[in-house]
């Protein structure tokens, strides 16, 4: 018992030192700066890198505008969505009401047309002739960034796009941003 009790003497000693080292954010939390837009692989048509390029663009139109029924309508029906608090939504309906009745109402309009103007592509990777994954970033006012100098928070958006019929949708959606 008397180690036990000599630890624990020593870390209330040390505690009170080391605190103030814990509120410093740590070299992994700073903010890189976005990497240029890249390309890789290639579509297997012409056709389908302009199919995508209109879906990508339809989903900043429609985030912007905060249509919930045009962002849904753009996903495939058995979409798999994951917003940044980990929230996973299955099905494009289920996505719409999400988006209507939760998402939307919470903010003012101006977050959601703020993040669609700052939504900045990081890359696009061409999967095989069906699929293709895109990546995009844009600094956010729905909530405190992590680390607190940066002010707004960047939310990256992962889309796994796929050739469905003569068409493409996103199949599966990620966001994520660092943040307490």
């Amino acid at each position: 018992m008397p180690r036990v009790t000599a630890a624990l003497a020593a870390l209330c000693l040390v505690a009170p030192l080391l605190a103030p080292l814990l509120a410093l954010p740590a070299g992994a939390q700073e903010r890189w700066a976005t990497p240029d837009y890249r390309v890789f692989g290639r579509p297997a048509t012409d056709r389908d890198a302009a199919a995508i390029d209109a879906v990508l663009e339809s989903f900043g139109q429609a985030w912007a505008a905060e249509n919930a029924e045009g962002v849904a309508a753009l996903h495939a029906d058995d979409v798999e969505w994951t917003n940044a608090y980990a929230r996973i939504i299955r099905s494009s309906d289920a996505l719409e009401m999400f988006l209507r009745d939760r998402l939307f109402p919470a903010f003012d309009a101006s977050t959601s047309s703020g993040e669609a103007a700052a939504l900045t592509p990081v890359s696009l990777r061409f999967v095989g002739a069906d699929a293709a994954v895109y990546h995009g970033v844009a600094d956010s006012d729905r909530g405190p960034a992590r680390d607190g100098g940066a002010g707004r928070r960047r939310v990256h958006f992962h889309f796994v796009l796929e050739r469905q019929g003569d068409d493409w949708r996103i199949a599966h959606t990620a966001i994520f941003d660092a943040r307490r």
